[in-house]
């Protein structure tokens, strides 16, 4: 019986060495050889998405998003374009955007694949990096906006606006000028239009006004004499009622 303990003893002590030693050279061997695992970090956005107000001097203006990278500002595309009233298209998955500048005969095409732009068939290279697409825009470097299509982008960092100028003269800036231009033929032909127009109601009873006076004198050793005037004014079926009460 005490033979039969120690060799189950010493067996248990042999079982639990040889685990350890295995976990051990288990453990060294993945370190000396890691085989082909890799370790990946989280990839951060290469920009900052914000908001800034776009303005056109002497029109106002809109807030939009914009994406600010490496110290450069970058504008949607589409957004700007849509405030200038400036045909544009995008196609599916925002690889292209395409349209005229002002004039029907300037054609243009923004290419994301080919990272290049087309206008008025003059090819500007893009630098790497100048296009960037999100899941809802694309954005292009500001500069390009002057350089391309002669709008001038002077951005305001600490006030957080874009300042839009051109010599051109932009679908947006022309249609303010039709409206203004509108508006001055109607004051001078006299045309007042009302900006709030209340209408008359027609109630079944209501009471407008009362106006009511007293007077009252007397003669000594003579006669007494009294006076009492009621005014009433209301709105009955539609139409006015005075009442007078003497």
């Amino acid at each position: 019986m005490t033979f039969r303990n120690a060799y189950s003893n010493t067996f248990s002590s042999g079982s639990m060495h040889s685990i350890l030693i295995r976990y051990l050279i288990l453990l060294l061997f993945l370190i000396c050889f890691p085989g082909k695992t890799n370790l990946f970090s989280q990839d951060l956005p290469e920009f900052d998405e914000i908001a800034v107000f776009l303005e056109i001097p002497g029109l106002g203006g809109s807030e939009i998003d914009a994406l600010i990278k490496a110290g450069e500002l970058y504008l949607p595309v589409t957004d700007l374009f849509n405030f200038l009233k400036i045909k544009n298209e995008s196609s599916p998955g925002l690889e292209t955007i395409s349209g005229f500048f002002v004039n029907p005969e300037a054609t243009y095409s923004i290419d994301r694949t080919k990272n290049q732009i087309v206008y008025q068939d003059k090819l500007i290279e893009l630098d790497q990096g100048d296009l960037i697409r999100t899941e809802t825009n694309l954005f292009l470097n500001s500069s390009y906006f002057g350089k391309v299509f002669g709008l001038e982008c002077k951005f305001n960092f600490r006030a957080l606006s874009v300042t839009v100028t051109s010599k051109l003269e932009l679908p947006l800036i022309r249609e303010m000028k039709q409206e203004a231009m509108r508006r001055n033929i109607t004051r001078l032909k006299g045309d007042i239009t009302a900006d709030t127009t209340v209408g008359r109601t027609y109630p079944l009873f209501k009471f407008g006004m009362a106006d009511w006076s007293a007077y009252s004198s007397q003669e000594i050793n003579g006669k007494s004499d009294a006076r009492l005037n009621l005014s009433l004014g209301s709105m009955i079926a539609g139409g006015e009622a005075n009442v007078s009460l003497s």
